[in-house]
């Protein structure tokens, strides 16, 4: 070891550099510190100069010995820097080049998502323009359909309406202007099909049945305009029947038809005298519905005789099955008939409750009350081409019988007003 190293050693042993090399060193507060301790400012002085000189002497020493090797780092510094700096240019240039990059695919892909738009709007405009040629050349077609046609007709006014749902006209004049003849068209359509419909049942007139029917399912209206047509069919004969054994209206009616003076009854009961003239009166009534009854029955045989004939074209399905279908029941006549019969049998009971003297009338002529029901079953039975003895194994025929039971002296009980289910799928007594 040499001297001075010997001596920088031994220099060592009196610096404290712990206090110097500590995070939280303070120069104001070690000077503070050593004049507090009541130390000599001059030999503190002295110290730090010493502590100076011994520092200065080691770097140059380690610098002396090193000198080849620090000399190196130098060199590799500068070479590390020349390297930076290179790297720095390449990455400047890098940066440039993905700008260029960048604006070379931003614009393309910014004027292709502009073409994509105006592709996809030409598009739509396109659909709409082949959908509004569709509607233009539909409604021309319904202008000369309907003086000749109406079955067509409807089937063109269903594809409108179609067309209509499906695509945005809002705004576009020429539909605008065609939406008032095309309610106009609708309203005879539906009006010319209901008629059809309407008077081929009550004339018992297949064809034109078949003609409003066919009308109403191309209009996709069928199912709700038959039963609609049952429901009111079934409403005029309750009507009927209420009216057949309203007391009230019976008194109004004999005391229009009376000469003499007029007689207040309570509870529009006849006098004595006068029974045997509302007795009458109440079987002509009783006669009026049985007949409306049976022409009721007779005409609903004949309507499911042609929806079961007429058929979807295409599916092969005839109407009946659609209708029932929506009925949510397996027979028309069936349905019909229980609701008859269980509406005839309520108006019963509810009258001859109110009304002794109808009471006894349907009592005491249970005879004539059955007789009338029988005549009304031979006719249906006649227009279905069968005897009433094959007739009166039906279900139609036992609801019936069952209704007027109440009044029949013979019978043992009074029969539940409620009527058998009948579960035939299509009319079996009609050939």
């Amino acid at each position: 070891m040499s001297n001075t190293a010997f001596a920088l050693q031994e220099a060592d042993n009196y610096i404290d550099y712990e206090t110097f090399l500590s995070d939280s060193f303070d120069a104001n507060k070690y000077a503070d510190s050593i004049i507090q301790d009541g130390g000599d400012a001059q030999t503190a002085l002295s110290k730090l100069a010493f502590s100076i000189a011994s520092i200065d002497k080691q770097i140059q020493t380690q610098v002396s010995n090193n000198y080849d090797t620090l000399l190196g780092q130098v060199r590799g510094i500068r070479e590390l820097e020349i390297v930076l700096s290179t790297v720095q240019d390449n990455i400047t240039e890098l940066k440039s080049s993905l700008n260029r990059l960048s604006g070379k695919i931003r614009d393309p892909y910014q004027q292709l998502n502009t073409y994509t738009i105006q592709l996809e709007h030409f598009h739509q405009t396109a659909d709409l323009l082949r959908r509004l040629q569709r509607f233009v050349v539909l409604v021309r077609r319904l202008e000369s359909q309907l003086d000749r046609d109406i079955a067509a007709a409807a089937l063109t006014l269903h594809e409108i309406g179609i067309i209509s749902k499906e695509s945005d006209f809002d705004g576009i004049d020429i539909v605008t202007q065609e939406q008032v003849f095309i309610e106009k068209a609708k309203e005879q359509i539906e009006n010319e099909a209901n008629t059809l419909l309407k008077e081929g049942v009550r004339q018992q007139n297949q064809s034109k049945m078949a003609a409003g029917l066919q009308i109403l399912y191309n209009m996709k209206q069928m199912e709700t305009q038959v039963q609609s047509l049952i429901t009111h069919m079934l409403d005029d004969l309750t009507k009927d029947i209420r009216h057949a054994v309203d007391m009230s209206s019976l008194q109004k009616q004999m005391r229009a038809s009376s000469s003499g003076p007029a007689v207040r009854r309570v509870n529009n009961e006849p006098t004595f005298s006068n029974q045997g003239q509302w007795q009458q009166a109440v079987w002509k009534r009783m006669e009026t519905l049985f007949r409306s009854m049976s022409d009721g029955c007779i005409q609903i045989y004949a309507l499911e005789k042609v929806l079961e004939i007429k058929k979807d074209s295409f599916l092969q399905i005839s109407y009946l099955e659609q209708v029932l279908k929506t009925l949510d029941a397996t027979s028309l006549a069936s349905r019909f008939w229980r609701t008859m019969a269980m509406n005839f049998e309520k108006e019963l009971r509810e009258a001859t409750k109110l009304s002794g003297f109808l009471r006894n009338t349907f009592v005491n002529e249970y005879e004539k009350l059955y007789r009338l029901l029988q005549e009304f079953l031979s006719q249906v039975a006649v227009h279905n081409g069968i005897s009433l003895g094959e007739f009166s194994q039906s279900p139609e025929y036992i609801i019936m019988q069952r209704s007027i039971s109440i009044f029949d002296r013979k019978s043992t009980k009074i029969t539940s007003t409620s009527s058998p289910t009948i579960t035939r799928s299509k009319s079996t007594y009609t050939k």
